[in-house]
């Protein structure tokens, strides 16, 4: 092998093995996430929660086109549901998030959300969905969701209502997007382990 060949081996196991050292450092921390994500004013936190889960989604967040209060006013867009899958990390189902706002696990745990979130901060870009906290409760089975208390959405890309008005009472729009879901519970009780 020449020398040029080998350095370059060389320099792309040293690579392979930072990449695996910062993911194993990153798995290693998710726990601690809930604790270290930012408390600012406009997306604070509940104190005292852990991290139980953590599911990526990927989907659709649905439109509708209605007419406000007053006779004169044009048609709008309203938010109606969400219909994405639930992700780990590895790109498997785990899960779906639909109407209510409701998440679901394969375990048959399922909170519903309630509304108006807690706290929501813009996303990255006017085409991104804010960033939420929503507070929950469980409405299914024993499972990983069971004991979660809040939902917060954060890494939003996509899903915010078209800026061009809707041309028809009724019309609906599906518009992609994704969004990473961490959820979490009081620091104290007990909940089933993460799949």
């Amino acid at each position: 092998m020449r020398r040029g060949a080998k350095e370059e081996v060389s320099t792309r196991r040293k690579r392979g093995k930072l990449l695996a050292g910062w993911l194993c450092s990153f798995l290693f921390a998710l726990p601690l996430l809930a604790e270290t994500l930012p408390r600012g004013p406009s997306l604070a936190l509940p104190s005292h929660s852990r991290l139980v889960w953590l599911a990526h989604a990927t989907g659709f967040q649905v439109y509708t086109a209605q007419a406000p209060a007053g006779a004169q006013s044009p048609l709008r867009w309203v938010f109606q549901e969400p219909d994405a899958t639930l992700q780990d990390s590895t790109g498997a189902a785990i899960g779906r998030h639909f109407r209510g706002p409701c998440w679901e696990a394969e375990d048959g745990s399922r909170i519903l959300g309630s509304l108006p979130p807690l706290a929501q901060t813009p996303g990255r870009s006017p085409s991104d969905i804010p960033w939420l906290l929503i507070e929950a409760h469980s409405t299914g089975t024993a499972g990983v969701l069971s004991g979660v208390t809040h939902v917060l959405r954060v890494g939003t890309a996509g899903g915010a209502a078209p800026a061009k008005p809707p041309s028809s009472l009724g019309e609906t729009v599906r518009i992609r997007y994704q969004a990473t879901y961490l959820f979490l519970a009081p620091e104290t009780g007990s909940t089933p382990s993460p799949r």
